[in-house]
């Protein structure tokens, strides 16, 4: 019963990105908690960042307005409130991912995301040095000493100082358990050199079928010309706009990390709101580059 539960919320999450693509949907398909800044600048209000009842409270919340959808949580390994969160949402059948580093990720601290419901991690390194093979290491062993399906990614951030290396990635991710290899477009707008530009081709082409990054975002890697992410697109709106809602540290809401739009009050009061926003964002004209996009 649990997986044929995880597999309708999943079903349903396709069908809400279908039709917010449309124009039609007014309900996010996925949920991400930022409980703080790990990857990328947060966008929030200045409010005080909320205590993990009150994590608990928005996401009660959310589930009265829009129902179980999968959710992402982003954290440093080491944020005190994960594995509560983790836990509570796997309990309200919200299957969990969880995006973090390597830092503060041992063996401990695996099998208890483990234990309290992370499905999939998505493991943000930029090489794989004595850090992240520790924390890949650890990652697998949790996997395989607690018999629990875990699905193990290994997302690298591309810039001019990592393109060049992340063709190298996937060999050593694969030869340490990793199911794929992501690589993901920049938060901000970048210029990417020659040597660059080759060395992300080059990683795009190498690790298939390992390497999970998809369509969208293989379009933004290839199209980071002089310019970058931010310049008018060749064709189309934002496809991506409205599929899912994110909470910053301090419980303020968006749909887009480039037009905040920030709601407040209780999530099934905004909704008009976060509805109107998303249309604004479907018309927007142009390319976007950063992690959430995959």
């Amino acid at each position: 019963m649990k997986l044929l539960e995880t597999l309708r919320i999943r079903a349903a999450s396709a069908a809400r990105r279908r039709a917010a693509r449309f124009g039609v949907g007014e309900r996010p398909a996925r949920l991400d908690l930022r409980l703080d800044g790990f990857d990328a600048p947060t966008t929030a209000g200045a409010g005080a960042a909320l205590r993990v009842d009150q994590w608990q409270e928005r996401l009660v919340e959310y589930l009265q307005w829009v129902g179980p959808t999968p959710v992402r949580i982003t954290a440093h390994a080491g944020h005190p409130f994960l594995p509560d969160l983790a836990r509570f949402c796997h309990r309200v059948e919200m299957p969990v991912t969880v995006r973090t580093g390597p830092a503060g990720l041992d063996v401990a601290r695996a099998e208890e995301l483990l234990d309290r419901g992370m499905h999939v991690c998505e493991l943000v390194t930029e090489r794989i040095d004595a850090e992240a093979e520790a924390a890949l290491r650890a990652l697998v062993h949790a996997r395989h000493d607690r018999a629990l399906p875990l699905t193990v990614h290994v997302h690298v951030p591309i810039h001019e100082g990592s393109a060049d290396g992340a063709r190298g990635v996937f060999a050593a991710a694969r030869g340490l358990g990793a199911d794929a290899v992501v690589l993901c477009p920049p938060w901000q707008g970048v210029a990417l050199g020659p040597s660059a530009r080759a060395g992300v081709a080059a990683a795009l082409g190498e690790g298939w079928p390992l390497q999970g990054t998809g369509r969208l975002a293989r379009e933004v890697l290839v199209a980071l010309a002089p310019g970058g992410p931010g310049a008018p697109r060749s064709g189309g709106n934002c496809a991506l706009g409205g599929t899912r809602l994110v909470l910053e540290p301090d419980g303020a809401a968006r749909v887009c990390p480039f037009h905040p739009g920030l709601a407040t009050g209780p999530l099934a009061e905004s909704g008009a709101a976060l509805a109107a926003h998303r249309a604004a964002i479907r018309r927007c004209d142009r390319r976007c580059g950063h992690p959430e996009l995959v």
